[in-house]
């Protein structure tokens, strides 16, 4: 028995290929039948398409199984018209771009999630949480939340998972789009999108993850996840928190994990206040960690070397909370 508030079950998806096995089709590792660009099978007479197949994963070469009805209609299409007028049309692969909702949350991802980046031979990669909202607050935006997977070496944009409230779809679309033009974490920067306040903030949600990623790329500061965070707790760590918001904010929501309130504002007045050891390892946070990143450069420049950002703040926080 498991204590819940909730359970889901994701038993996936076989693909179900006996008509293939029974035509002497060649079937592939995923148990989907092979199929080349054109959607033909190893009978050159016969083309399949949709769940019962294996297709290239555009990222990494290797073959995977998309059951995905956008992909399937995609692949009707060259199926189709390769049928009728000869090999002409191809399909390549797929991102494994895909989206549900949850209750109120959506959930999207594209590409390679930092798991599937390391289990497929990616030794070198970097991720960032970014969580903000999707359009501003006075045209009621949601929370969004983004996780980015890039290649450290190259700066080669590998995934993105979105979770949240907001428009999950236009970021994960966004996402998957930059990840098929093969772009770099420098083109997501300065990406021209449409900018209106009843659709997004003045710097897109998705650019301003590609600017987190930038700074964290560059080396100006070090990041902790929550989960990070959650085990060194349990290890009993010496590690100093500290949330830089307002008072207000303190009382209405915090982790209560140990951590000292220190508003921004008053750092750099209250900087006698922390240890004299430069080498303690110093923790912080607000409510998404914008002013957590401020905090993390203030004491940087005050000559603490082992500053770290907990990543998306109080709100990436998926643990129980004091308040």
């Amino acid at each position: 028995e498991i204590p819940c508030e909730l359970a889901v079950l994701a038993t996936g998806v076989k693909p179900n290929t006996k008509l293939a096995q029974d035509a002497g089709l060649t079937l592939g590792k995923t148990g989907g039948i092979v199929v080349d660009q054109y959607m033909q099978t190893s009978n050159p007479d016969i083309y399949a398409v949709g769940d019962c197949i294996e297709i290239p994963n555009l990222i990494t070469g290797k073959p995977v199984h998309a059951p995905f009805g956008d992909l399937a209609n995609l692949q009707g299409r060259v199926a189709g018209e390769n049928a009728i007028l000869g090999n002409t049309a191809t399909f390549k692969g797929t991102i494994q771009t895909s989206i549900c909702k949850v209750f109120d949350y959506a959930v999207g991802t594209t590409g390679l999630s930092a798991q599937n980046a390391t289990e497929m031979g990616f030794t070198n990669i970097e991720t960032v949480v970014n969580v903000s909202l999707d359009k501003p607050g006075f045209m009621q935006g949601k929370l969004l939340t983004t996780k980015l997977v890039v290649e450290k070496s190259t700066h080669k944009i590998l995934g993105a998972q979105v979770i949240g409230p907001g428009d999950v779809s236009k970021q994960t679309a966004i996402w998957a789009m930059a990840i098929q033009g093969k772009m770099k974490v420098e083109d997501m920067v300065n990406a021209d999108l449409p900018y209106a306040p009843p659709f997004s903030l003045a710097i897109d949600h998705s650019i301003a993850t590609a600017h987190i990623m930038q700074n964290k790329l560059r080396g100006f500061y070090q990041s902790i996840s929550g989960e990070e965070l959650r085990n060194k707790l349990k290890e009993k760590a010496n590690m100093l928190l500290i949330d830089v918001r307002n008072p207000g904010e303190f009382e209405e929501m915090r982790l209560g994990i140990g951590e000292r309130l220190i508003p921004l504002g008053q750092l750099r007045k209250r900087i006698m206040e922390l240890p004299a050891d430069k080498n303690t390892e110093i923790i912080v946070w607000c409510k998404i960690s914008l002013r957590g990143y401020e905090a993390a450069l203030i004491l940087q420049a005050h000559g603490y070397k082992n500053v770290k950002l907990m990543e998306g703040g109080v709100m990436a926080w998926a643990w129980e909370r004091e308040r």
